[in-house]
């Protein structure tokens, strides 16, 4: 029998620190500068090549530039008015190992390329993997008030994965590094992707780490020395579980009103042995500052997609209500094909969009619901308005003049006409006379699915990229809503209000820009039809 080979996260980048060290073609972004008042002036962003249309690259979606690797996002923080976020970036991938790259945006949605923030291989611990940045605004760690320290995985040699911390004076610009900080007890292969938090009832700092079998949690009072108090052990996402997040949000009801503040353990998990693949995994319980206890020992995940890894999620902490909602973004691609897809259009790897994250009850049990953010329009032209229609088995959707594209934002909502839906809903886009990436609303069933087997060539041979996804979607209202994102490589569709999402790639040419709506029998009304193509 032949065994396999199931390559991870951590497989693949174990691989890459074994290979010889290329020096780097990425440049350290320097020249930024601490004012008087504390302030951080952010230096002009190297020069880029914006994304054009007939280039091929994603539009409104983050990649490396130059044809470079990017995979795990890293946790944004804000700084003055404006959101600074990382992610691992390899220039000369599959060698040399990940630098941290950095980005900055005013709303989430437009974002600058500034450069390395903190380069590979600049000392004897090797590259730089994933981690967590906080403010220091206390100067628990002795780097300053208001210093970012960031402790991040490194893959030292001879001891294995140990966190180390870097810390910086000009708004995560440029780092230093300062020394290991939690050292690999010994003998543990997995020991790595610290997030950390500030615990304002127990006064210190709380980690959370990825080890075998369970998410460690650590604390601090000074972000160097750290004590391990308790871990949540579980195996139904895998031996491992990464880049866990541990915050708190307020619960809301089904009427609007809150009633208690739920703590949230999100981590990269691999469902296979639940008919799943990887994705974001998350339980809902209660956290007292050092264990965390969930209300059920299952737990749900994030989104149905294939390609929602590795996910980030932050407050913000200026607004009026940093409880009343979250932010996340994932890394769009998946362990099992993310080596395995041509690179024909001079990227490797995107980011998804920023969503924004809500605790709601529905059904009895505290869901995360998904949404797109409203500030998202702000990259498309304005919106191309459908006619409401009626229709049934061999009568379309008339879309209206220019919604054939291959970069937009489409809104609409089915209506079931009396007590009967259609058996089946298609709504195909990118669609030419070759390829088409196919969504399936099935109401009798309350799902929806993607099929991308056919979405363009140099598809993945592999079946989790032809595995169809499915989520559920409630038709028992008589009426379901959707907004779907297409870039050039990806689709990412919400439902309902975010109850449900599906974030995958594709790979469809750019002349495929047909959409394709039809039913199978009985008769639908469509709705609210409004296409926004890229500006």
């Amino acid at each position: 029998m032949v065994r396999k080979t199931v390559y991870t996260r951590r497989t693949t980048l174990g691989l890459i620190a074994g290979l010889p060290m290329i020096a780097g073609c990425g440049r350290t972004l320097a020249g930024a500068t601490t004012l008087t008042d504390g302030s951080v002036s952010i230096p002009p962003s190297p020069s880029a090549t914006v994304p054009q249309a007939e280039d091929g690259r994603p539009r409104y979606h983050i990649t490396a530039p130059a044809g470079g690797w990017i995979n795990d996002p890293q946790r944004p923080l804000k700084i003055g008015d404006t959101w600074t976020l990382w992610a691992l970036y390899n220039p000369t991938y599959p060698t040399g190992g990940t630098n941290w790259r950095r980005w900055t945006s005013k709303d989430l949605v437009t974002w600058e390329d500034r450069g390395i923030a903190i380069p590979r291989n600049t000392n004897r611990f090797g590259d730089v993997w994933s981690g967590s940045t906080v403010i220091d605004t206390a100067n628990t760690a002795g780097f300053g008030e208001g210093a970012l320290v960031t402790l991040v995985t490194m893959p030292v040699p001879g001891t294995g994965q140990s966190c180390a911390l870097w810390y910086s004076h000009d708004g995560g610009a440029n780092f230093a590094f300062h020394d290991i900080v939690l050292a690999n007890p010994g003998g543990r292969k997995d020991f790595r992707d610290p997030t950390v938090f500030w615990h304002a009832p127990t006064n210190r700092w709380v980690m959370t780490l990825s080890e075998e079998g369970k998410i460690g949690i650590y604390t601090s009072t000074n972000l160097k020395q750290w004590t391990y108090v308790s871990g949540f052990a579980t195996t139904i996402v895998g031996r491992v579980m990464e880049c866990s997040h541990l915050f708190k949000l307020h619960l809301y009801e089904a009427n609007g009103e809150t009633s208690a503040d739920r703590w949230v353990l999100l981590v990269g998990g691999n469902g296979t042995k639940l008919g799943f693949t990887v994705g974001g995994y998350y339980w809902v319980g209660d956290f007292d500052g050092m264990t965390f206890t969930s209300d059920a020992l299952e737990g749900q995940w994030i989104d149905g997609g294939a390609d929602f890894y590795a996910a980030v999620v932050w407050t913000d902490l200026a607004a009026v209500d940093p409880l009343a909602s979250a932010y996340s973004i994932a890394w769009m691609s998946n362990w099992d094909y993310a080596n395995k897809i041509p690179v024909t259009r001079g990227y490797r790897g995107q980011l998804s969009l920023v969503r924004q994250l809500r605790l709601q009850r529905v059904a009895n049990v505290p869901r995360l619901l998904s949404t797109p953010l409203a500030a998202q329009n702000k990259v498309f032209a304005p919106a191309i308005a459908g006619q409401d229609q009626t229709i049934t088995g061999g009568s379309d959707y008339v879309w209206p003049a220019g919604a054939e594209a291959a970069v937009c934002r489409i809104d609409l909502t089915f209506s079931r006409i009396g007590a009967i839906w259609p058996d089946d809903i298609f709504l195909s886009v990118r669609k030419d006379d070759d390829f088409e990436t196919r969504f399936l609303f099935e109401a009798h069933t309350n799902t929806v699915s993607l099929n991308r087997e056919k979405s363009g060539p140099n598809v993945p041979d592999v079946d989790v990229w032809r595995q169809r996804r499915s989520v559920e979607c409630d038709f028992t209202t008589g009426s379901v809503n959707m907004s779907l994102f297409i870039d050039a490589g990806s689709v990412e569709l919400f439902l309902s209000g975010g109850r449900s999402t599906i974030s995958e790639l594709i790979t469809a040419p750019l002349v495929a820009k047909l959409p394709i709506l039809s039913v199978s029998n009985a008769e639908l009304k469509v709705s609210g039809v409004s296409i926004t193509p890229i500006t």
